[in-house]
């Protein structure tokens, strides 16, 4: 019975963090970037916050980026989010 209800309380805590991890996508324009804060703010209004700053490198205001986030608008990761579109990718 011990080892049921173990592996109950796995099962139940293992389905809760997938959904707490579970990441949507915005795409939108940079209002502003603050590395050191670890903050990108979109013209929309949504501001998320990044665990990892670093990823925040290189993006400016009116730059289109996708960010992937959770729940609580805590950056995972931000990208481009058509870089089809960038220099000459496909076009040889």
């Amino acid at each position: 019975m011990r080892h049921l209800v173990l592996a109950a309380a796995s099962v139940a805590l293992l389905s809760s963090g997938a959904v707490a991890y579970a990441a949507e996508e915005v795409e939108g324009s940079v209002e502003s970037v603050n590395v050191g804060h670890g903050t990108l703010t979109l013209q929309s209004g949504q501001t998320f916050t990044f665990a990892n700053p670093a990823v925040l490198y290189g993006i400016v205001p009116g730059q289109s980026v996708g960010v992937s986030y959770t729940g609580r608008n805590q950056g995972i990761t931000a990208f481009d989010p058509h870089p089809e579109s960038d220099g000459d990718h496909g076009n040889y």
